[in-house]
């Protein structure tokens, strides 16, 4: 089984997903591993510009750490729980973004 881990940027499939959620195959950032229970708390990311405008999102630079091709939006408000059966191949990671996108998070959640 993946055990993933936090910062960790996996590909991941969302293709089950309804309405404005992210869907297709897309990287996603890994919050949290709920290994007790074989999910993930993850934050799906786009390559769209426009989304890069939106409140809570944070843009991610290609480079050899994260392993991204383009220039990436997390979508921190599309924060979601997925079964790790669809993380597909871990791309990369992050260090000091997390604490960045950590803070967006409180903000948006009020905590």
């Amino acid at each position: 089984m993946k055990n993933p881990l936090k910062g960790e940027i996996w590909f991941a499939d969302f293709s089950g997903s309804r309405g404005h959620e992210q869907k297709k195959k897309r990287p996603a950032i890994i919050l949290r591993d709920l290994d007790h229970v074989d999910l993930s708390i993850v934050l799906p990311c786009t390559c769209k510009e426009k989304h890069s405008n939106l409140p809570h999102t944070y843009i991610l630079e290609p480079d050899t750490q994260n392993g991204l091709e383009t220039k990436t939006i997390v979508l921190i408000f599309q924060i979601t729980v997925i079964d790790k059966t669809t993380l597909i191949k871990k791309i990369g990671k992050i260090d000091e973004e997390v604490s960045e996108i950590s803070a967006i998070i409180k903000n948006m959640l009020k905590l």
